[in-house]
């Protein structure tokens, strides 16, 4: 087994981008992902960066235009980048300075207050969406433990054949991760067990439960496939479950290439 593909996501629900190494830092998460968001108004004060549930940024699960966005951080120079859909009007600057913190928000603010559905043309929630994050710690995971995520390429292909698709874009489970060369789903079999990635050992926690996010079409943003169906009246899970998190147990470097390889539980 090898790794084929590996992705960070810079800005909590926005498009991944592809790497050809991750870096996993003494605190166990991958280097720039998950390390900046929007967040409602309401959800408190810009420099409080505790955790908080995905309802309360702006989010795929609720906002499938999202996925129209394009977008980048480079933690060295902690410059980022946005670029809005039909327009293709680019906004970049530094998260350390504050104009260009409030010039990403300016912009992305126009761009959300004309889309419809949203939580805040719904009345549950209150614009403006501010952005949060110091661009070093990944604080807007799904979960607070934020952990990598893995997923398989048959897995995958599984998931098409079910869904009655020539293919399904990896890029709508927004995992760190992608394998090939295992069997469908062998990576739910490694629940407890320990796996090595490049420098980086690994404890496989548990199956990743998945939302109505990896409904939407990564390039198109529409809801086109009804994954979470998929997943438990077609394949037959509990709950419609696809990539697993791991734990780290060291820092190190994962590259494209390397090699998978699975232990004993403890």
């Amino acid at each position: 087994m090898r790794v084929v593909a590996l992705y960070r996501h810079p800005f909590k629900s926005f498009s991944a981008e592809p790497c050809d190494a991750l870096e996993i830092v003494a605190d166990g998460r991958v280097l720039g992902d998950r390390v900046l968001g929007f967040r409602f108004n309401d959800a408190g004060p810009p420099d409080d960066v505790e955790w908080r549930r995905k309802t309360w940024f702006a989010s795929l699960q609720h906002t499938p235009a999202l996925a129209r966005l394009r977008c980048g951080y480079d933690p060295a120079t902690r410059r980022a980048w946005i670029k809005f859909p039909e327009s293709d009007e680019l906004v970049e600057g530094s998260i350390d300075e504050p104009g260009d913190r409030l010039r990403f928000e300016h912009h992305l603010n126009r761009w959300y207050a004309e889309l419809d559905g949203t939580p805040s043309a719904m009345g549950r929630r209150k614009l403006p969406l501010r952005l949060v994050g110091n661009g070093t710690d990944g604080r807007f995971h799904d979960t607070s433990a934020g952990l990598t995520t893995l997923h398989s390429r048959e897995s995958l292909s599984d998931l098409a054949k079910a869904a009655g698709m020539s293919a399904i874009s990896e890029l709508r489970f927004r995992s760190n991760i992608a394998i090939e060369d295992c069997a469908p789903w062998q990576e739910f079999t490694w629940i407890g067990r320990k796996i090595r990635i490049g420098e980086v050992n690994f404890k496989v926690r548990k199956t990743v439960v998945r939302c109505l996010a990896t409904h939407v079409d990564p390039a198109s943003s529409d809801r086109d496939i009804d994954v979470m169906g998929t997943l438990t009246r077609i394949i037959g899970q509990d709950e419609p479950q696809f990539a697993v998190s791991l734990i780290a147990q060291n820092p190190g470097t994962i590259n494209i290439g390397d090699k998978v390889a699975v232990t004993a539980a403890d």
